[in-house]
């Protein structure tokens, strides 16, 4: 089954790509004509969004080639690290500049009422995200999508029913969609720098992890196996025990297949460490050729 995850990944991160490339173009163009702040920043948090997909695509690719060419993926790892730094600055920044805008905007005097287009396309947009992008992985998503179109249509019934306060809904819906920003973008670049826990990437399980190095031809038994986190990244330190009368370079060249496998079957593994030992099945199976052995006396002798 974790074979088939490499593709699966790939295909939804180019899926995420694509429809939340799709979904901030229309929010922007709906956005900018009807006059809604809110939906003017869902937008560019849908454009963050296809931002960290298209890293995460450009991250499963370099993977694959890396795992069929059999190297470390240390550097891609820093290239990947580079990449969601570059992501979680853009939000940072969007987020800011943002929520300035919705502060300004509101602080100027009253706002214009939005249209009522933009009611539909934030309802739409979280119809569509829902029923395709899996937004119910992060409540976070309904959340900010209810308030964006708790705002737009407040505003528009505000402006319909002649009431003042409720044409503020618009960019304070905006400038919780800013706050949102600048928060996930905070949490990605303390976990980018800092050794926070992974996102979008879940650690894999150690049994089958285990299980996996295993199966490599030559490995007789795995001693010890740990999978632990850095930054966003999955880092594997293995310690197997091969035929000790095999040669050193046998030995070395069991451990890259050892690597190439996990690389294979769990993507988000950037590192592999693999320690080769000899295997000693140890007592009561040790060797007649050990000269500390004792010899105990048995009934026999």
């Amino acid at each position: 089954m974790a074979n088939h995850r490499q593709p699966q990944r790939e295909a939804e991160a180019e899926a995420g790509l694509w429809g939340n490339a799709g979904l901030a173009l229309l929010k922007g163009v709906t956005g900018w004509l009807t006059g809604s702040s809110a939906l003017l920043a869902d937008a560019f948090r849908s454009g963050a969004d296809a931002a960290k997909c298209f890293a995460a695509a450009i991250g499963t690719r370099g993977a694959k080639r890396i795992a069929k060419r059999g190297t470390e993926r240390r550097g891609s790892a820093d290239a990947d690290q580079a990449s969601n730094l570059v992501v979680s600055l853009l939000l940072l920044i969007v987020g800011v500049e943002i929520g300035i805008s919705a502060v300004r905007q509101a602080a100027e005097g009253l706002p214009d009422a939005p249209q009522w287009p933009a009611i539909a396309v934030v309802a739409a947009a979280w119809a569509i995200k829902a029923g395709f992008f899996s937004a119910g992985k992060r409540r976070i998503e309904t959340y900010v999508s209810a308030v964006v179109l708790a705002g737009a249509a407040g505003a528009w019934l505000g402006g319909r029913l002649d009431r003042p306060l409720l044409l503020y809904l618009d960019p304070a819906a905006a400038l919780f969609v800013a706050i949102v920003m600048i928060l996930r973008g905070y949490r990605l670049i303390a976990g980018t720098m800092f050794g926070g826990k992974p996102s979008g990437s879940a650690r894999p399980d150690e049994a089958e992890l285990k299980e996996s190095v295993q199966g490599v031809e030559g490995v007789i038994a795995v001693s010890a196996l740990r999978a632990r986190e850095r930054g966003h990244y999955i880092v594997v330190d293995a310690t197997i025990s091969v035929n000790p009368r095999i040669t050193v370079l046998e030995g070395r060249e069991i451990a890259k297949r050892v690597k190439v496998q996990v690389f294979k079957r769990f993507t988000h593994v950037t590192d592999v460490q693999v320690q080769v030992d000899p295997y000693d099945p140890g007592y009561p199976y040790k060797s007649n050729h050990d000269p500390n052995q004792e010899h105990m006396p048995t009934l026999l002798q």
